[in-house]
């Protein structure tokens, strides 16, 4: 009694020619994971950095900031990357600035940098900020917190270890974390907030920690100001800047449209050049793909012929290419979007400091749609770069390929 042999379904048919040719399976797969890695990783990194500069945007709150001459890089730092950084200036510009022409309000703040701490791998930077005229720290900690914070009690950044209720120890002394903020993607991740009061007695821990000159009574690190209606940040950095010059003091005011500003530019030109760049890159890899499986095709000339005289249509012929073309494209695609996830997302922060720009990871959804808009390019691209293939098989004869694919 004869046994009928199962035929093997058009799947594993055509899987199975893939496995029969390893190599060049894996080199192709290899190409399109790295193409799906440049496109997600791109479009995550363009996002996060958009959303970060947004956020700035809304947290800064102040129109300008007054800080001491020279130290303009310093806060950009604190602020983009929360750099650890100490410096003053003189008090009496938090008298001052108030009375100025075109100021509406003013609040002045105090940097403090600690050392390694019982929750740190490095130093932090503390921020220092008067409850009673602040309006750019305070609204934002108030989503988490919303009562006054005594001397010992401290908001932490999201990045900072730590949780609410629990003690952190910074320059030798013990505070009580009151809350801990949400990520907002800027330097603020790294910080810890405190009142002002309690940020001049930090001042002075630092001192007594480090050594050096007592710091100075009243002493403040910048001041944030606030325009009134129908004033210009120029009339009013004006007006500042003449102050500074009749009293012989050195000062810079920073414009938030100068800082942000200047990162939507950076960030236009960097999301431009990535655009490009994983244009090119799709250009190239389609390239590639197409002189692979031409490569393959003129191998395969004879294997098609003889399906092709056995009954197999052209269209068949075609749908056994595309099989397999989407099939490599699919799992590479997945192969390096997994990749991707596995690099950026735990090391979100090494890359805000490696950047130095704002750096805000896009939500649960926003991700998912980013992975599956990758995955669908870099499928598409195995289809695409066979499609010469395919009109070659469907306009081909038969006994034409046989003879071509045996000479």
């Amino acid at each position: 009694m004869m046994v009928r042999s199962e035929q093997p379904s058009f799947f594993s048919f055509a899987f199975g020619g893939l496995a029969r040719r390893p190599f060049r399976t894996a080199a192709l797969i290899f190409l399109v994971s790295v193409l799906a890695f440049v496109l997600f990783a791109g479009s995550l990194i363009s996002l996060s950095l958009r959303s970060g500069t947004d956020t700035l945007s809304r947290r800064l709150g102040a129109d300008l900031l007054v800080v001491p001459q020279g130290y303009e890089q310093r806060t950009k730092g604190i602020l983009l990357g929360g750099e650890p950084s100490v410096f003053y200036m003189d008090a009496s510009w938090a008298r001052k600035i108030p009375a100025i022409k075109g100021v509406r309000a003013a609040s002045p703040q105090l940097f403090v940098a600690s050392l390694s701490s019982s929750c740190c791998a490095q130093s932090v930077q503390m921020i220092g900020f008067d409850q009673a005229t602040d309006f750019t720290v305070g609204p934002w900690i108030q989503t988490a917190f919303s009562g006054t914070l005594s001397m010992d009690e401290i908001v932490i950044g999201e990045e900072v270890s730590g949780s609410v209720g629990g003690r952190l120890k910074f320059l030798g002394r013990s505070y009580t974390v009151a809350a801990k903020m949400d990520r907002t993607g800027t330097g603020f991740d790294n910080s810890v907030f405190m009142s002002l009061e309690a940020a001049k007695r930090a001042a002075d821990d630092y001192v007594k920690t480090i050594g050096g000159a007592k710091v100075p009574a009243g002493a403040v690190s910048s001041v944030t100001v606030q325009l009134q209606k129908g004033y210009s940040a120029a009339d009013v950095v004006e007006n500042i800047s003449g102050e500074a010059e009749s009293a012989d003091r050195k000062i810079s005011v920073i414009s938030a449209e100068q800082l942000v500003g200047g990162l939507s530019s950076d960030l236009r030109s960097a999301v431009g050049f990535a655009a490009a760049f994983a244009a090119l890159f799709w250009l190239v890899s389609v390239l590639v793909l197409a002189v692979v499986f031409a490569a393959a095709l003129q191998e395969r000339k004879r294997e098609l012929g003889l399906l092709r005289s056995l009954g197999a249509t052209k269209g068949r012929l075609a749908s056994l290419v595309l099989l397999q073309s989407g099939g490599i494209s699919l799992f590479g695609g997945a192969l390096g979007i997994g990749f991707g996830f596995l690099v950026l997302i735990p090391f979100r922060a090494f890359l805000q400091q490696s950047l130095n720009m704002p750096y805000l990871q896009p939500s649960g959804i926003q991700l998912a749609v980013i992975a599956c808009a990758s995955l669908l390019l870099a499928f598409v691209t195995g289809p695409v770069a066979s499609l010469a293939c395919v009109v070659r098989i469907c306009r081909d004869d038969a006994c034409l390929v046989i003879r071509e694919g045996g000479a």
